[in-house]
C-alpha cells in the first residue's frame, strides 16, 4: 500500500507541475474553471502527501478494520480520500481455511472458494501477530496463517 500511496502522489504532484506552468505561461489562471481545478487538485494531493505519513499509520491501526464478532470476522477495507473506510464484509470463522499476510495486504481464502483480498497499511508480522491474537487455540489449529 506504501508504495502505490507513493506512486500516487508521485503522478498526483507531476499533474500539479503540469497545473503550474500552465497557471504561469497562460492566462488560465483568470479562468474560474482553472481555479476550481487547482482547489480540486490541492485537495487530492494533501490525501495523498498523508497517507504516506506516520499519523496516517498511527490512525488507521489494524483493529479499525479487522474485528471479530463471535463467530464472524468483519473486514472494512480503507476508500476515498483520508480516512474513509468501506465495509464491512461478514465472513464466517468456521470457514476460513487459510489466511495470507503480506506486506500491506492479507488474503483470506476459505471452504467455499471465496477470496476476499484487503489492502491495509501494516506489514506481514503486524498482520500475523494480530491475526494470532484475534483467533482462538482451536481455531489456530484449523486455520493456517502464512
Amino acid at each position: 500500500m506504501r508504495k502505490i500511496n507513493q506512486l500516487l502522489a508521485l503522478i498526483v504532484g507531476c499533474f500539479g507541475i503540469v497545473l503550474l506552468l500552465l497557471s504561469v505561461f497562460t492566462m488560465l489562471f483568470q479562468q474560474a474553471w482553472f481555479v476550481l481545478l487547482i482547489a480540486v487538485w490541492l485537495f487530492v494531493f494533501s490525501s495523498c502527501c498523508y497517507r504516506l505519513t506516520p499519523l496516517f499509520k498511527a490512525r488507521n491501526s489494524l483493529d479499525k478494520f479487522i474485528r471479530r464478532e463471535q463467530q464472524h470476522l468483519l473486514v472494512f477495507t480503507l476508500s476515498g480520500f483520508f480516512d474513509r473506510t468501506h465495509g464491512p464484509q461478514w465472513l464466517l470463522i468456521d470457514s476460513i481455511k487459510e489466511i495470507q499476510c503480506h506486506d500491506d495486504q492479507f488474503l483470506i481464502l476459505s471452504s467455499e472458494q471465496r477470496q476476499c483480498s484487503i489492502g491495509l497499511p501494516a506489514t506481514k508480522a503486524e498482520l500475523t501477530q494480530y491475526f494470532n491474537t484475534l483467533l482462538t487455540e482451536n481455531e489456530k489449529k484449523l486455520i493456517t496463517i502464512v
